[in-house]
């Protein structure tokens, strides 16, 4: 495969236009300065990738002028190549503990207690929180305000993200028979990455990633629970899931398949679930009630059977961008509106303990007047279900699989 230099990025005039706009709105909020301390909102302001591990990063924003950047001495030099960071607004402190005075709380103090209105971003750690609390710093998303709608170059990137979670899809279900482990389909993971590694000429590490494996029945009917390596595709509804990060940007797809004819109940719920997905599709369009579509669904599923907590576990859908689950939030309560360029989730699922789950997951552009469904895996009962043997090729990446790993 070729190697692909002409790759969607955040341009530096991108990011500058960020930061003005989350001045703008700290001017709007009446606040003083602003707090970013979560690793995908300084991500989302510089460019820069980091790892904090224990040692916590600051951004400290006022309504003009140039952002203070408080760091690890460890990280202060490599995060001075981010967009709107520059070496004189840059402060370090020594380590995690540090001696008196030469720790991140005594930096964080002397940056911030002359300011009386402070605000803060909802994930800001407890730690810090008490470092700061006689300041009475005001918690607000301000950041995630600005991430709900995506660029045209955000936009290329988590398209890129979906055309690896549908190669990734398409190498996991090709690997799946009747008695297969989950591990084989967890195995072709290396195999997405070293794709990534030869088509992203820049390709960041700290920022991509492939998670891919399948859930098999009944393990399934848990959608956040860990798959055994050594639970046996057999009967009953399997689940796939791929979510992949390129250098900073989600997707994700997700399946039902079989690899045994299925049951009454399966089809049943395989049926619910495509008509639930393709009820949440007609509604997908700007200025549409994201508190709506998941009542539209819920009530559409209850009318079919498929009702209650343990049944449906989960809301219709959620946003993508850095995160992998962000706003805007497909989900009853929610007071979030669609609006054209957001990125969403459409996955409705049903559960049956003992049997399985059933639930397909796309990654969905909402546009002017609908959508566009930037995942395209295969969606079918039919071609969803590999019922026949194994084949020589498939028989032979098993024994492979399960000799490198003794099973």
């Amino acid at each position: 495969m070729r190697r692909i230099r002409d790759m969607p990025k955040i341009q530096p005039s991108e990011f500058a236009a960020r930061l003005g706009s989350l001045q703008r709105i700290i001017a709007r909020e009446g606040l003083d300065i602003f707090i970013v301390s979560c690793k995908d909102s300084i991500y989302y302001l510089t460019g820069a990738g980091y790892e904090p591990l224990e040692r916590p990063f600051f951004m400290i924003v006022k309504p003009n002028g140039a952002p203070v950047l408080i760091a690890p001495m460890l990280d202060k030099a490599h995060m001075e190549k981010g967009a709107n960071i520059t070496a004189e607004n840059t402060v370090s402190y020594w380590e995690y503990p540090a001696p008196a005075g030469r720790g991140w709380p005594e930096i964080l103090r002397q940056q911030v207690e002359r300011y009386t209105a402070i605000g803060v971003e909802p994930g800001l750690t407890m730690e810090v929180h008490e470092e700061i609390r006689i300041l009475k710093p005001k918690t607000a998303p301000l950041i995630e305000e600005l991430r709900l709608i995506k660029s045209s170059a955000e936009i290329a990137m988590i398209r890129r993200a979906s055309d690896y979670a549908d190669r990734a899809m398409s190498r996991m279900l090709n690997a799946a028979y009747y008695g297969s482990l989950a591990v084989e389909g967890f195995a072709e993971t290396s195999k997405v990455t070293r794709e990534m590694i030869r088509d992203v000429s820049d390709y960041d590490p700290v920022n991509s990633s492939v998670l891919m494996a399948p859930w098999a029945a009944p393990r399934s009917a848990q959608p956040h629970s860990i798959p055994a390596f050594s639970d046996p595709l057999k009967e009953g509804p399997h689940v796939a899931l791929v979510l992949t990060r390129v250098n900073g940007y989600s997707a994700e797809v997700e399946r039902t398949f079989f690899t045994a004819v299925p049951d009454s109940w399966s089809v049943a719920a395989f049926k619910a679930m495509q008509e639930a997905r393709r009820r949440m599709f007609a509604m997908i369009r700007p200025g549409q009630s994201c508190h709506d579509i998941d009542a539209s669904v819920n009530r559409f599923l209850a009318e079919e059977g498929f009702s209650g907590d343990e049944v449906r576990l989960h809301r219709t859908g959620h946003g993508f961008g850095l995160g992998a689950h962000e706003a805007p939030w497909i989900a009853e309560g929610s007071t979030h509106v669609l609006a054209k360029n957001m990125v969403i989730s459409n996955e409705p699922g049903i559960y049956r303990s003992g049997v399985g789950g059933v639930r397909h997951s796309d990654t969905v552009l909402v546009t002017d007047d609908g959508y566009e469904c930037l995942t395209r895996s295969p969606d079918s009962l039919d071609a969803l279900t590999f019922a026949s043997k194994p084949g020589f090729v498939q028989k032979f990446r098993s024994k492979l699989v399960r000799k490198a790993l003794n099973i």
